[in-house]
């Protein structure tokens, strides 16, 4: 019963404000006063603690908000983007040609790759790559060495960009 009087106390207190809205509890059972809107009052009028009890101050728009209102009904479709078929992959001895496709296959991402480290190693090949993502800020310089490897993984990056290079050069 003590809660429910410091409730009909503070509606008494408040209840003619213009930006008073109503008085309520939270799942904790704390006293929480709903506003139209923030000014000096609000600030300073309404206490922290009322005869034991927690104040809380929140908009009236918590109180009233809907799920409906946030949310959207509408399901979009994902559409679906075919890669291209594996026959792509040249053989190791020929110069490697990427193709101008917008998505490509692992498969050719993975035939790159090896034939880039067969030139330079795994961890030059590495150092390339990071170069190419960090641009003129990168700390190494292994790209005049090997421009060539430079110019392929540039290509790579374009395509598949950071994460997916990043994965098969790490795994």
């Amino acid at each position: 019963m003590e809660l429910s009087s410091n409730i009909a106390a503070l509606n008494n207190m408040f209840k003619n404000q213009d930006w008073f809205f109503d008085i309520g509890t939270d799942q904790f059972g704390r006293i929480v006063v709903y506003t139209k809107y923030m000014c000096h009052a609000t600030l300073h009028d309404i206490p922290i603690m009322f005869n034991g009890h927690h104040v809380l101050v929140h908009f009236a728009t918590s109180k009233t908000a809907t799920r409906s209102q946030y949310t959207s009904e509408e399901k979009k479709q994902i559409p679906v983007i075919e890669l291209p078929s594996s026959d792509l992959i040249e053989e190791e001895n020929e110069e490697f040609d990427l193709p101008a496709y917008s998505v490509t296959s692992m498969a050719t991402l993975t035939a790159e790759l090896d034939r880039l480290e067969k030139i330079c190693g795994s961890n030059i090949l590495q150092d390339i790559f990071y170069e190419c993502h960090d641009g003129k800020n990168a700390v190494t310089n292994l790209s005049d060495k090997f421009p060539e490897v430079r110019s392929s993984i540039n290509k790579l990056y374009d395509l598949f960009g950071f994460d997916v290079i990043y994965e098969e050069l790490d795994g």
